[in-house]
């Protein structure tokens, strides 16, 4: 057999083995189980870490929730990094649907999981903690959408995110929303104790989620740049405004996304203290 036959045969036998990896569900069959298994062991090592603290800590959950970009995975990593940096002890937990080519790390991302998770993550919440969530997504007007293997799952909306931060309220919260007309999502979720950053406003797409981008364009320049402890996460947000307009202009892409904030009065003093103050602010 000459090399080319080979090189040919090795493509073939490696594109068949790529989709064979894809062609499971998260609702039947082995992958389905896998996830399960994936998504109860991250609930125990959370436990684990949380016995006998004390202190405050950041709680993580991050969801890229459609397999028809890398970049959102890559947000996970990005914030799950962010947070690290912040607290090396945080509490994670990381769901996704992984796009072509992407095994599977982690549990699916699936309306159910990302619910059962929301719970676990109320359940260990204190008020000393800090709880951050990023959803990475493609979207539209009050939908943040669930993909898998090319089919599209039950979504999430904002009355489903209302009973989901429900548990939450008095906890101080940051909610990442970085998919398109995420600012939709800035009304019906505003409250007290909470801090929403979204990549776009309520009318407007978001970029950098096509299927080869490494980040989105919002998370690449909130959270995907060198950790700066000594920042604010305001000073952060207003960066990674300018950063997003300025990518934008540059690739001339219109209209321009205009990421939204929205402050709780509960948790102004931590939008306004140095990131390497989190834990010390009430």
């Amino acid at each position: 057999m000459n090399s080319r036959r080979i090189f040919v045969l090795a493509w073939v036998m490696a594109i068949a083995a790529a989709i064979g990896g894809c062609a499971t569900s998260p609702y039947e069959g082995d992958g389905k189980t896998k996830s399960d298994a994936m998504l109860q062991a991250q609930f125990q090592q959370a436990e684990q870490q949380r016995a006998g603290r004390t202190e405050g800590q950041i709680i993580f959950a991050g969801f890229a929730m459609n397999s028809k970009s890398k970049a959102f995975r890559n947000d996970v990593l990005a914030a799950e990094k962010f947070v690290k940096n912040i607290d090396p002890n945080a509490i994670v937990f990381k769901l996704d649907n992984p796009a072509w080519g992407q095994g599977m790390v982690w549990p699916y991302a699936t309306a159910e999981n990302i619910v059962a998770t929301m719970g676990k993550v109320t359940a260990l919440a204190r008020p000393q903690d800090k709880v951050v969530i990023l959803m990475s997504t493609h979207g539209n007007v009050d939908l943040l959408s669930i993909n898998f293997d090319e089919k599209y799952y039950p979504h999430i909306d904002s009355k489903l995110m209302q009973r989901m931060l429900f548990g939450l309220r008095g906890k101080p919260t940051l909610l990442i929303l970085s998919a398109c007309y995420s600012g939709s999502f800035v009304q019906p979720l505003a409250a007290p104790n909470r801090i929403i950053l979204t990549a776009s406003a309520k009318d407007r797409n978001s970029f950098g989620c096509n299927f080869h981008s490494d980040n989105t364009f919002f998370v690449r320049a909130l959270l995907n740049q060198p950790t700066d402890i000594k920042k604010t996460l305001v000073q952060m947000t207003s960066d990674a405004q300018k950063e997003v307009d300025r990518l934008e202009k540059a690739m001339k892409l219109s209209p321009p996304s205009l990421p939204q904030v929205s402050v709780g009065p509960m948790v102004e003093s931590w939008a306004n203290r140095p990131l390497a103050d989190w834990l010390t602010v009430r």
